[in-house]
């Protein structure tokens, strides 16, 4: 995994690091787990980052408040900032630490225009369902306003969240296929498991959960860590 974060110094040659845009009109898909379990493995790497937090429900804040180590992981409430402040605090962000996460939800309103402006990626979670697919693509739509304003392509891929990694059934199968007809997919998937529920719960990142004895997190570990392998490749091979 550290092989992989040491990817983040090289992906950008100016001042700023990558930024990773998570979102998805449709909650419940495992949006701000996605934000925290990517944040709780490049911690793990040995890195920092920054989390940006607009979502109004305020879960990545309010765990970040209740967190006791506030170490290398930094969460900032973002969900009632302007369009300036938000553009502002991604932009200072990605000058100070080597990745910045911004949760995002709902449609693309114009603070979070701004944002995309200076993102690498976006990520969108997405479960093996038909309301959930049609939510991605109501979300993908905006893709052409959005890298209109941009000037440039925003890489965008949809990774598969909280499926059972015992069966697949053919419903599964067949909207995971559908949605790659529609959009790109990682190839690395976020199965259902009681590691990404218990970070919440003991407020905790997926490494201290393991130290604690409180939850079995390899599984779950190793599915954030080849995400991101992904993920870094992506931003490297884009810019």
């Amino acid at each position: 995994m550290r092989s992989a974060m040491s990817c983040a110094s090289a992906v950008h040659s100016g001042d700023s690091m990558p930024v990773i845009l998570v979102g998805s009109i449709k909650g419940g898909v495992g949006k701000s787990t996605t934000a925290l379990a990517l944040a709780s493995e490049i911690r793990s790497a040995g890195q920092t980052v920054h989390i940006i937090d607009t979502d109004k429900q305020n879960s990545l804040y309010r765990w970040y408040e209740d967190w006791k180590l506030k170490d290398r992981i930094v969460v900032e409430d973002g969900h009632r900032m302007s369009q300036k402040e938000l553009e502002t605090a991604v932009y200072e962000a990605s000058r100070e630490h080597p990745f910045v996460i911004v949760d995002v939800k709902g449609a693309m309103n114009e603070a979070i225009l701004h944002a995309t402006r200076q993102a690498d990626l976006l990520v969108i979670p997405q479960r093996a369902s038909a309301a959930d697919l049609e939510r991605s693509i109501e979300f993908l739509d905006q893709m052409e306003f959005i890298e209109s304003a941009r000037r440039r392509p925003l890489p965008h891929r949809v990774v598969f969240t909280q499926r059972s990694a015992a069966i697949m059934s053919r419903a599964d199968r067949e909207i995971m296929d559908q949605t790659r007809e529609a959009v790109e997919v990682f190839s690395s998937e976020l199965f259902q498991g009681d590691a990404y529920k218990a970070m919440f719960l003991y407020r905790m990142t997926l490494e201290e959960l393991d130290a604690h004895g409180l939850s079995r997190t390899e599984r779950a570990r190793q599915q954030v860590q080849s995400l991101l392998r992904e993920i870094v490749a992506i931003i490297k091979g884009a810019s």
